[in-house]
């Protein structure tokens, strides 16, 4: 029954990331006019939001290591589906311009780090918290020095999309979502205790399962430059890298810290 919980918990969250909180990024995005840059950028954000839920949930429900390996495997697996993505499309080459050289690099140092912290056993120091903050300001302080985005959204023909639907969207699928991350949270515990199965295992599975809005919009953002007649132009790969980057990142500058402080804090409650 707790497999259960765990898989629909996590399905459910998936359903709300794509139906619920990128439709409303879509609904902004275009009211906004919004660059591709900004747009991938938001959207890799979004599909971050359900390794944020796991990670507090699993660390307060005991099974850090789970979560933490969440965040890890979902980064791997994020690289994998776009370099699918890139292959299937037939990208590589709009993929290795020097343009995108920043992105390409802070994507893979956000593979790096959880995976070394763990080997190292340190990843859960109190110092991690400003310290992951801070790497997830340097990336956006470089990525703006070397990517500008193009000033005023110009590369859109015309703003389509309502603001307060896109709003209204946004904000019910993150309330929603947390709920669901309640179920999950203390089912994958559940799992892990009466199946016997390793935190790490556990971890992976619930990689996969949160890394399927990276893959739905990254397959999106291509077969729709290919349907406009616009690949090749270096905006799809823009926008497909920045969601990488920026959910990558946002996994290791963003859900790891606040899960990192809401583990330790609930661990120093429960110690006192």
């Amino acid at each position: 029954m707790s497999a259960l919980i765990m898989i629909g918990s996590a399905a459910v969250i998936i359903l709300l990331v794509k139906f619920g909180l990128l439709r409303g990024i879509d609904h902004v995005a275009g009211a906004l006019n919004w660059s591709a840059k900004t747009r991938g950028q938001v959207t890799g954000y979004a599909t971050s939001v359900p390794e944020l839920v796991c990670l507090v949930a699993a660390g307060l429900a005991g099974v850090w290591e789970a979560g933490l390996w969440n965040i890890a495997s979902s980064n791997i697996i994020n690289a994998g589906l776009m370099l699918m993505a890139v292959a299937y499309y037939r990208q590589f080459g709009d993929l290795w311009n020097r343009r995108f050289i920043d992105e390409v690099v802070f994507a893979g140092l956000a593979i790096v780090v959880p995976i070394a912290l763990m080997y190292w056993g340190a990843d859960t120091q109190w110092y991690l918290v400003p310290a992951l903050l801070g790497f997830f300001v340097v990336y956006q302080v470089i990525d703006r020095r070397v990517n500008r985005p193009k000033e005023g959204g110009q590369e859109s023909e015309a703003a389509v999309g309502s603001l307060p639907l896109g709003m209204i969207l946004g904000v019910t699928a993150l309330v929603c979502i947390a709920v669901a991350g309640m179920f999950l949270g203390n089912a994958t515990a559940q799992v892990i205790e009466q199946m016997g199965i390793r935190p790490a295992i556990a971890g992976w599975i619930l990689g996969v399962v949160t890394s399927i809005p990276e893959m739905v919009s990254f397959f999106a953002v291509y077969a729709t430059s290919k349907k406009e007649g616009q690949l090749h132009g270096l905006r799809d790969t823009q926008e497909a890298l920045d969601n990488l980057t920026g959910s990558n990142m946002a996994n290791v500058g963003i859900v790891y810290p606040i899960g990192l402080a809401a583990f330790l804090i609930a661990a120093a409650l429960l110690a006192g």
